[in-house]
């Protein structure tokens, strides 16, 4: 017994894949031996198939029809070719991992945005050439595309560059334009998140759903499932289930999951009874002709790969399956909504090591985390790639060697920040760079930061740093303060000119200390603090080793150009930028006096210091300083200055 042959009479059962699971022979004979379809989880996302590198070298030729590449989804598409197992398409339109420059005049973000009718001959030429291709190579091995992906959002269509650009009906141009392109049997989904919810499940069904239904352009209604434990009623998804089945189009369940973050036998079995009742649902659904269930399709394989772990930030087991494709007690729980408990056989996995060894395409993740970002170029032959989150004109610029997905910078685009993280030359993605600037690093950082705003036509702006970030922040208050409304300085130092130019990183680097001195104190009863310095950890522990162009960088330690502590005092003193300081006093890099000492000297500032706390204090409290530096910035925008601190 499995998944695929239990509910063959009833709908597929599928489950998203990645290309960490495309790699590994095992998890892809499990899939074979489970499944009845799949999803790509990431790799046919619109950014993936817009071809960045030729759509920006030239503009002129790909103005209205976008050069589109498909390196990232034939493996999938001859995998499902090879096997004849059916893929769910995932997705045409999102207003996410959709590349800012293809809303831009000559695809480049500093020339404005096109016109709506250039941006929607691009949408149309866009679906046309994915779909063409697609059914032309791959004939009728994709049965349903999710057309739009998650356009409501807070009460109504969710603000985008697409209804920036084109207006709220872009997406009935989106689905018209699939309509014309797609084969016939090929079915159109709309898909969404939180689906249950009572105002976005009758929003969808007014605004999205009937108007689609009445042109004749959608097929069904794709309810992601991302659920909790506790959350929510399912009496709730069941009515939202009966109502979507009720216009008489398909349902399917696109990308389910429920997150859990406790491993013990007693909350797997909870994970087992939730699943359950789910199904339940489901099948007496579908049974009873409420609606016409087609397809369910978990959201990745096995729990430790799961979307969840670093969406949550903490550990989840959410899925069926774990480990070596082992089953946990929610498998044979689902099982046991359609099959008598007695004939349901114990599910042993009998992959090798050998094939379930997971191979890290490398490459791979390289491209596609240049693919994340936006690119704008400064100087011929050198291009800084930044991450945009956030909408409006109150905007944070933030410029570092790199980012944790995590921070504070994140934290505060959910606040209503228009935030640009901007990664440093010489500093994958952006450029790398063979110039050694000596000690003029630091103002060719800000110098950098201030061209970004110019090309993104930003004329002030609040600007975030922590260390070396909050370094290259001291220089811009010197350099451009007339650009600059105020400066957010995680563990800023500025350190002792005393103890010299070399920077932590290089001394580790070059093996002059073998490892750095403790960043950050232990932490007593604190399980929260505890469970993100873990997460961290991880993260950093799957980061892929850099370049040697970027080890072979010392950008030193910023304001050098000051010889002793005397003119770095006076300097600090001529800053007339508000600032806070944010420090931890345990502190062994920013220490406490370092700090102390800059806010006794500049005439605007505000410093708060935190107890057992280090230098990682951005990540380990994250909501208490973006708190502050909200505080800071509302103060500032509204007196243009701060209490200097006594």
């Amino acid at each position: 017994m499995n998944l695929k042959t239990a509910f063959s009479s009833r709908f597929k059962i599928g489950a998203a894949i990645s290309r960490m699971n495309l790699e590994c022979r095992g998890n892809m004979k499990f899939l074979l031996d489970q499944f009845s379809s799949f999803t790509v989880e990431n790799d046919m996302k619109p950014m993936f198939f817009l071809d960045t590198e030729e759509n920006l070298s030239d503009p002129e030729t790909y103005d209205l029809e976008p050069c589109l590449c498909f390196d990232y989804a034939v493996p999938y598409l001859e995998f499902s070719k090879k096997n004849n197992m059916p893929m769910r398409g995932h997705t045409l339109v999102w207003h996410n991992q959709t590349p800012s420059w293809f809303f831009y005049n000559d695809y480049d973000e500093s020339k404005g945005f096109v016109s709506r009718d250039k941006m929607l001959t691009r949408l149309e030429n866009y679906i046309k050439g994915v779909l063409t291709f697609v059914q032309e190579n791959y004939p009728g091995q994709i049965y349903a595309w999710d057309v739009c992906n998650e356009i409501i959002d807070e009460g109504d269509f969710r603000k985008s560059l697409w209804t920036k650009v084109v207006g709220e009906d872009f997406f009935i141009k989106a689905f018209e334009f699939a309509r014309k392109y797609a084969s016939p049997e090929v079915k159109l989904f709309y898909n969404d998140y939180n689906t249950y919810e009572e105002w976005k499940r009758d929003l969808i069904l007014e605004k999205v759903l009937k108007p689609l239904i009445e042109k004749g352009l959608v097929d069904g209604m794709g309810m992601q499932s991302h659920l909790l434990m506790d959350e929510p009623e399912l009496s709730l998804y069941e009515k939202a289930l009966h109502m979507y089945g009720a216009l008489g189009i398909e349902v399917q369940i696109t990308e389910l999951d429920i997150h859990n973050a406790d491993a013990s036998e007693e909350s797997m079995n909870k994970l087992a009874d939730r699943y359950k009742e789910l199904f339940t649902i489901i099948v007496k659904t579908k049974d009873e002709g409420k609606a016409n269930v087609t397809s369910v399709t978990f959201w990745n394989l096995l729990d430790q790969f799961s979307w969840l772990t670093v969406f949550r930030k903490e550990r989840s087991h959410p899925l069926l399956f774990e480990g070596k494709c082992e089953a946990k007690k929610a498998y044979y729980s689902v099982l046991e909504t359609v099959v008598d408990k007695d004939k349901i056989d114990k599910w042993v996995p009998t992959y090798s090591d050998d094939e379930l060894r997971m191979i890290t395409p490398l490459d791979y993740f390289r491209d596609m985390q240049k693919l994340m970002y936006h690119r704008i170029n400064i100087e011929p032959s050198l291009d800084l790639f930044y991450e945009e989150f956030g909408f409006g004109d109150n905007y944070i610029l933030s410029a570092q060697a790199g980012f944790y997905p995590f921070g504070m910078q994140q934290h505060l685009a959910q606040m209503g920040y228009h935030v640009i993280c901007i990664t440093l030359r010489g500093f994958y993605p952006s450029s790398y760079v063979t110039e050694d600037y000596g000690d003029r690093w630091y103002d060719v950082f800000a110098k950098d930061v201030v061209t970004v705003a110019d090309k993104l036509h930003i004329d002030k702006f609040i600007y975030m740093g922590a260390s070396h970030g909050a370094g290259v922040g001291w220089h811009l208050m010197l350099n451009n303060p007339e650009r600059v409304t105020g400066f957010v300085a995680c563990v800023p130092g500025p350190h002792s000119i005393d103890e010299g130019a070399m920077s932590i990183r290089q001394m580790l680097l070059s093996g002059i200390i073998k490892e750095p001195p403790p960043m950050d104190p232990p932490i007593d009863n604190d399980p929260r603090r505890e469970k993100r310095r873990d997460f961290r950890a991880m993260h950093i522990s799957h980061n892929l080793e850099p370049d040697p162009r970027e080890k072979a960088i010392d950008y030193g330690r910023p304001l050098m150009k000051y010889k002793n502590e005397e003119k770095l005092r006076e300097m600090l003193h001529t800053i007339q930028v508000p600032t806070l300081i944010l420090g931890g006093m345990e502190d062994p890099i920013s220490t406490p006096d370092l700090m102390l000492r800059a806010a006794k000297e500049l005439p605007h500032c505000k410093m708060i210091m935190y107890s057992n706390t280090g230098h990682n204090i951005d990540t380990d409290l994250v909501e208490e300083l973006c708190d502050e530096a909200d505080r800071f910035i509302k103060q500032v925008q509204k007196d243009g200055h701060v209490y200097r601190m006594n």
